[in-house]
């Protein structure tokens, strides 16, 4: 776990799994008052915007597409968007299945 770099960061640069966000969230919820995480809120020391924050916390299941998504290149998305993404890819068995549904909706123009 990097000190000044987000978990959204770390995976992107491959030095964090989608699996360890809950690492995540228990060293943001043991951070010392003082710090900088605890000054924080959970979705900015994750890397997630709002929207992607609240998704994922309705559906877990979306943040292999939200990180998908910005390994495509996409800015972060909206809540709308990302729940549309989570539906079509709900059956992605992998995350290069799913980063081929992120193409894929680039090249239509839903994304």
């Amino acid at each position: 776990m990097s000190d000044t770099a987000t978990f959204i960061e770390e995976c992107l640069a491959g030095r964090a799994l989608a699996t360890d966000a809950d690492d995540w969230v228990d060293a943001w919820h043991d951070a010392p008052d003082a710090s900088t995480a605890a000054r924080m809120s959970l979705s900015d020391f994750l890397g997630m915007t709002e929207s992607e924050y609240a998704l994922w916390v309705e559906r877990p299941e979306a943040l292999r597409f939200i990180i998908a998504g910005r390994k495509a290149g996409e800015a972060p998305a909206t809540a709308e968007l990302l729940g549309d993404l989570v539906a079509a890819a709900a059956r992605a068995g992998d995350d290069a299945e799913a980063a081929s549904v992120v193409q894929w909706l680039k090249k239509t123009g839903r994304l």
